[in-house]
């Protein structure tokens, strides 16, 4: 080989050695010091989330202790409901006069007061109830006579029963 070829053949490798070289040790001292920084700004990446992560499991915490508690005070409020309905039915039912034969009424409209007063308070210590729709079901002067009848030899019956007719309303 003659100088002049090897002159085309050294010359590229020097070249391509110098530009390598050259690379290899500019980027070293910039990548060096982005790397760091790089890895200041990961570190600090990690400590908020870690911190992030333990609110979020703090707040988790709450709210599954919230949830608990709404839990409790909805079951309550349905216990509360369910009674308030079943009170409601219960006193429903008293005010309303169980329906009775309008033959039964107008019999005892027709008996004397005085026979009748006896009667009624054997009706009343079997069925108030019955009693309280016999009473209200009458005409007013004719069940009042009744009472008036009743009312000396048991006040407290004729009360009750009065009290009764007094707050009931028949079935519609």
């Amino acid at each position: 080989m003659n100088v002049k070829n090897l002159a085309w053949v050294i010359a590229p490798l020097a070249l391509s050695a110098g530009v390598i070289w050259l690379s290899a040790q500019a980027p070293q001292t910039t990548e060096g010091v982005k790397m760091g920084e790089l890895a200041e700004k990961v570190q600090a990446r990690e400590k908020a989330v870690a911190q992030k992560e333990v609110e979020l499991r703090q707040m988790e915490e709450r709210l599954a202790t919230l949830q608990g508690s709404l839990e409790k005070d909805r079951n309550d409020l349905q216990n509360r409901e369910k009674a308030l309905q079943e009170a409601n039915l219960k006193l429903t039912a008293l005010k309303t006069r169980p329906p009775i034969d309008i033959q039964i009424i107008r019999t005892y409209e027709n008996m004397d007061p005085i026979a009748a007063a006896p009667a009624v308070k054997e009706l009343a210590g079997l069925n108030q109830d019955v009693c309280v729709s016999l009473l209200g079901g009458m005409q007013a002067k004719k069940a009042a006579r009744i009472l008036d009848q009743l009312a000396p030899k048991d006040a407290k019956l004729a009360a009750q029963l009065s009290e009764k007719v007094g707050l009931t309303r028949p079935k519609e």
